[in-house]
């Protein structure tokens, strides 16, 4: 069987050759199992999702608007949508933003992969947190970038590591052709990148001339309303800037509905990148979406949410502190799903997993998430799916272990 797969590398491109398991994924049957805790899956909650109301709205364009939800739809996407989602990012400070600078995409991972694939050559250098998530560091890998990777502390990334990685590269003849960075409660990390570091950033994308790939999915998941009021980067630096944004951790992800918004002639490019990918987005999940944000459905429920998501970060931290074996610490998120825990130097997260296991939790090792392989003593801890007693119980047994 080996020897057949292995003959099968000369039909391979250099990129099918390289394209490797995600190394979380990979966890799947073990993390999964209907009698562990789990900490490793960073999805939002059933719990939350509101299936009377968007039964109702499906049921409705169905039976109304079926010839039209049903069918192949523009590229670009709904039109309607796509006034709806200008609007919301103009009353975040984007000063430009109209239909033309934004393509509505299949999930936010496929705006990282569109975007990846119109920016960069093989060689490519594109930059990323220390550490940073792996569906965008997957996305950037498969266009043949060279990945590495700049260090963040409590503020996010450290603007002086940034600026020592772009003049390191330089001294080497070569150019960064973009930064990859999730700005709000960063996932692994749960980190928020201060507002004068994000300014800090705009500056050096504009110096150096480079791109920033802002991923903001869980901006609306804000425990204080301290982050409401800190720009986006594409406020900052619209020049300079691909914003990608999505709707799974607000309604469901399910409805396969994100969106991207760059300067018009990079969304034109990622427009006719998407085209051969997969002619457009589902035009009933636009339609829904679209459908939600008009009838309130989707404002009105961004209070519960934060509440819903803040509980269990609370009780999270909360236990970790009663709990934590001396010489371990963690980040204190300001939204979002996740917390990142460090244990002590000599800590392996990836050998200790199996006795986690055995003890009845599951947590996602943090390695993967950091391009320069460092991170082996780092846990990446989920606080979406369980319920705060739940988290309780699972951190206790977690902790237990570890000591």
């Amino acid at each position: 069987m080996d020897q057949a797969k292995t003959s099968y590398e000369r039909f391979l491109s250099t990129a099918g050759k390289s394209v490797t398991a995600n190394a979380i994924r990979k966890l799947t049957p073990l993390i999964t199992r209907p009698d562990i805790i789990s900490f490793a899956a960073g999805a939002p909650s059933p719990e939350v999702f509101p299936l009377e109301e968007l039964s109702e709205i499906a049921a409705k364009l169905i039976k109304d608007k079926g010839r039209y939800c049903l069918q192949y739809g523009p590229t670009r996407g709904n039109a309607k949508l796509l006034n709806q989602v200008g609007e919301y990012m103009q009353r975040r400070g984007i000063p430009v933003c109209g239909p033309l600078e934004m393509v509505i995409t299949t999930g936010s991972q496929q705006g990282l992969d569109l975007a990846a694939r119109v920016l960069l050559d093989p060689g490519d250098v594109a930059l990323v947190e220390l550490p940073s998530y792996v569906g965008g560091t997957i996305a950037l890998h498969n266009s043949g970038a060279v990945l590495r990777g700049v260090r963040q502390d409590a503020s996010g990334i450290i603007i002086e590591d940034l600026l020592e990685t772009i003049e390191r590269t330089r001294s080497e003849g070569r150019k960064v052709k973009c930064l990859y960075t999730i700005p709000n409660f960063q996932n692994p990390s749960g980190v928020t990148l201060a507002e004068a570091r994000r300014r800090d950033l705009a500056r050096a994308a504009e110096e150096y001339d480079f791109l920033i790939i802002e991923d903001d999915p869980y901006y609306e998941l804000f425990f204080d309303d301290g982050v409401a009021g800190v720009p986006p980067l594409a406020a900052l630096a619209p020049s300079h800037v691909i914003h990608i944004s999505s709707f799974s951790k607000v309604l469901a992800p399910g409805l396969r509905a994100a969106w991207l918004w760059a300067p018009e002639p990079i969304a034109s490019k990622i427009e006719l990148m998407k085209e051969g990918a997969d002619l457009s987005s589902s035009q009933l999940d636009m339609a829904i979406v679209s459908e939600a944000i008009e009838s309130g459905l989707l404002q009105h429920r961004l209070p519960q949410l934060r509440e819903f998501y803040s509980l269990r970060c609370k009780t999270m931290v909360d236990a970790l502190k009663g709990n934590a074996r001396e010489g371990s610490r963690w980040t204190t998120p300001r939204g979002g799903f996740f917390v990142l825990m460090e244990g002590p130097r000599e800590f392996d997260a990836s050998a200790f997993l199996p006795k986690a296991i055995e003890a009845g939790v599951a947590y996602v090792p943090g390695q993967p998430f950091y391009v320069d392989s460092s991170g082996a003593n780092t846990l990446r801890l989920a606080f979406s799916k369980e319920t705060p007693e739940v988290i309780t119980t699972g951190i206790e047994r977690l902790c237990k272990a570890m000591k």
